[in-house]
This record gives structure tokens, C-alpha cells and sequence, in this order.
């Protein structure tokens, strides 16, 4: 017998764990969680289709983040880009291949993964994120920070945005 997606559940929902007080970034996480949930439990037909709209969605939601975090000066903000962008590298090569190869497991097991990075990731990276926009007032509709004396100063970005004394 074959697991349809009514017997499957999906690796992550959105739970009130995933909750940043931040409007904009909670929705957007939101729709990310769903969309993930749809592509883990999508028909093999609909594998691709789902995951292609996954990607859009990521494109959209990192660089949103990426934006904020360049607005407002976050420090530790190249890591938090170079992880985003490294997700994005990892899941266009796992679309391509799923396209040329017909590896949808690759796929499969990818949004599996996915979810499990997300959670960690939207638990650490991006509670950081958003607290500090939140201290700084950043509106992210706007691009403005209300609290500008709140941003760091006499420091430049180290390694993976480690903040080094100058």
C-alpha cells in the first residue's frame, strides 16, 4: 500500500513557536511554512510545479530579509545572507535535477530537510533578526529605522558579521 498525502503529515506547520512579533516576517514565514507543507505532501505530478513556487517564494522572502538587514545595518548580517543564499544555490540545484534528472526523491528528501533547517533557522537567526529591527524600529514597508541612535556604532562587520572593535 502507497501513502497518500491524507495519511502523511508535513514535517513542519506553523505553530506559535515560529511567532517573531514582527508582522511583515510572520506572514512571510507563514506562507514559507505552507508552501513547504503543500511541496513535501504534493503528488509526484505536481513535485515540480510545487517546488518551482517554493523557490519563488524563498527568492522573494530572502532577499526581503537581505533588504532589512542592509537598511538597518545588522551586524551579523553576512552570515544570515550567506546561509540564505546557500539554501537557495542548494534547492535551484535540487529543482534542476529533479527537471533534467527526474530525481524527485533528491527533491523529496530536500523538503524534508528543509523544514528541519527552517525551524532552527527561524528560531535563531531570525529571532536575532527580528529583535534587533524591533529595538531599532525598522519598518520594513518603508526601509526606515525610527531609532537610528539605536545602531551600532565603531564597530565594523567581522567574519560572518562578528562585530570586531575598532
Amino acid at each position: 500500500m502507497t501513502d497518500t498525502t491524507l495519511e502523511r503529515q508535513p514535517t513542519l506547520t506553523w505553530s506559535d513557536d515560529l511567532v517573531m512579533n514582527m508582522d511583515t516576517m510572520d506572514a512571510t514565514h507563514r506562507e514559507f511554512v505552507d508552501l513547504l507543507a503543500a511541496t513535501e505532501l504534493a503528488p509526484e505530478a505536481q513535485l515540480l510545479q510545487s517546488f518551482t513556487e517554493l523557490i519563488a517564494h524563498t527568492e522573494t522572502h530572502f532577499g526581503g530579509e537581505n533588504q532589512w538587514m542592509q537598511d538597518s545595518a545588522f551586524g551579523p548580517g553576512g552570515c544570515h545572507t550567506d546561509e540564505h543564499d546557500m539554501i537557495l544555490k542548494v534547492m535551484r540545484e535540487a529543482l534542476r535535477r529533479g527537471q533534467t534528472d527526474n530525481n524527485l526523491s533528491l527533491v523529496r528528501q530536500l523538503t524534508t530537510e528543509l523544514a528541519i533547517w527552517f525551524d532552527n533557522h527561524a528560531k535563531s537567526m531570525d529571532a536575532v533578526l527580528a529583535m534587533y529591527l524591533k529595538e531599532v524600529q525598522y519598518d520594513p514597508a518603508t526601509g526606515i529605522v525610527h531609532k537610528p541612535q539605536q545602531l551600532p556604532e565603531g564597530i565594523t562587520a567581522g567574519e560572518c558579521g562578528v562585530p570586531e572593535v575598532q
